[in-house]
């Protein structure tokens, strides 16, 4: 019977997951892969939490554990970049391999981890960092290797996938929901890197470098929440046939990186639509597969515990090779707004006065947009939505136009631009 010795840096909700999991499922796990998986050593720097564990060494030092030679694989489950970059690094070094999900780090602090884990006899696995208990990054690196990837949908935090999905099945505003999210525990107390869609930029990346065998600089990855988003949005995007959903969207166009986090509208038939609450799904479309969609929980305890145990064992049973493409090419050309082209929604909120609508119409006519519908509804207050529907054009003639709108003295807000993933 093989034995597979694992060492646990960081004992918080994740850890306590895989900690649990193993040690519950352990007859399980070597019934189904003829393995024994055992967590001979744990580090946190809490004494109050290490005197709970059982069966395991304790120590408040990870250097114990990237040192110790008997451990071959080391877990990262402290999260930020220090110390978590130099336990990886000096972990893959010593010839261990390293199961993590710390997708902040990967995702900005990549370079040195990812060539030290080429270099290493070790590997390096992070599936737990994308998609939570979705196995994204399996799916790319086996099932789907042979494929040119052709676009990569995804909905990758269920944060702002519950909010906007009460928002439309309640009609309250974002800030009410958001309090509900925070009493659920949907939320954090501070939802910044959620809401404003940081975390689904790092997922974004890591599945991109993946399927592009490229490397991603997190900085030029375009990144827009939904803290803008109002129920006055929810509102007519289901009344023309939509719903609104935080996508990341990777794909090459003309051999250039068109990579981007940003609310959507998506049509009631498309796949993503049906993905609700706090639920995750990534859509790949391959040339040999077409589209595959998969769905499940992104986030929570179990669910990622899963995904860090899968790596370990896949690790256990020699499927080592580390999620970083063999030739991963540092030379990434990013697209340029005016070379994106997509159908815009466009909120205006103006006076209701005569001659409005055709100044707004002359502005967008300037920069070569074409209007495919505008909606008005009647209101008696001074100021009123008025919902433009563009025809394709580009992202950065958009951009202008609005801004050029949003200057007329008659105009109340910041004109609100969405995408249109039809």
């Amino acid at each position: 019977m093989k034995i597979l010795r694992i060492g646990l840096i960081g004992f918080g909700t994740i850890g306590q997951g895989v900690y649990r999991g193993i040690n519950q499922n352990t007859a399980l796990i070597r019934e189904r892969t003829g393995i024994d998986l055992a967590i001979t050593m744990v580090c946190d720097n809490r004494p109050e939490i290490l005197k709970e564990i059982k069966g395991a060494v304790t120590t408040d030092s990870w250097k114990n554990i990237v040192e110790a030679s008997d451990i071959d694989v080391v877990v990262e489950l402290i999260g930020g970049i220090d110390p978590a970059k130099d336990i990886i690094v000096n972990s893959l070094k010593n010839g261990k391999s390293v199961v993590s999900a710390n997708k902040k780090l990967l995702a900005e602090k990549s370079d040195d981890i990812f060539a030290t884990a080429l270099s290493s006899p070790g590997s390096l696995k992070f599936e737990a960092a994308v998609g939570g208990g979705i196995p994204c990054l399996l799916a790319l690196s086996t099932g789907m290797v042979a494929n040119n990837i052709r676009s990569i949908m995804g909905i990758l935090n269920g944060t702002t996938n519950y909010i906007l999905t009460q928002m439309e099945d309640k009609g309250l505003p974002f800030s009410e929901i958001l309090k509900d999210a925070q009493k659920k525990g949907f939320a954090e107390a501070d939802p910044t890197f959620d809401i404003e869609g940081y975390d689904a930029g790092h997922k974004i990346s890591l599945l991109a470098m993946l399927a592009y065998n490229r490397k991603i600089d997190f900085k030029n990855i375009p990144i827009e929440g939904i803290s803008k988003i109002t129920d006055i949005d929810i509102t007519f995007a289901r009344d023309m046939g939509y719903v609104i959903r935080l996508l990341g969207i990777a794909r090459l166009v003309g051999g250039a990186m068109d990579i981007s986090v940003h609310p959507t509208m998506i049509p009631l038939r498309h796949p993503l639509a049906s993905v609700r609450n706090e639920f995750n799904a990534v859509m790949f479309d391959g040339d040999m597969t077409d589209p595959i969609t998969l769905h499940g929980k992104g986030a929570g305890s179990a669910p990622t515990a899963s995904a860090v145990i899968s790596d370990i064992i896949q690790i256990a049973q020699g499927s080592g090779a580390s999620y970083i493409p063999h030739a991963l090419n540092g030379d990434t050309r990013y697209l340029d707004p005016s070379e994106r082209c997509s159908k815009y929604y466009l909120r205006i909120h103006s006076k209701d006065a005569p001659g409005i609508l055709s100044k707004i119409a002359g502005v967008l006519g300037s920069h070569n947009i074409s209007i495919a519908s505008v909606i008005q509804k009647e209101t008696d207050e001074e100021y009123v939505p008025l919902i433009i529907m563009t025809h394709d054009v580009d992202e950065a003639s958009v951009v202008l136009a609005a801004r050029e709108i949003g200057d007329f003295d008659f105009i109340a807000k910041e004109v609100m631009i969405l995408r249109v993933e039809d």
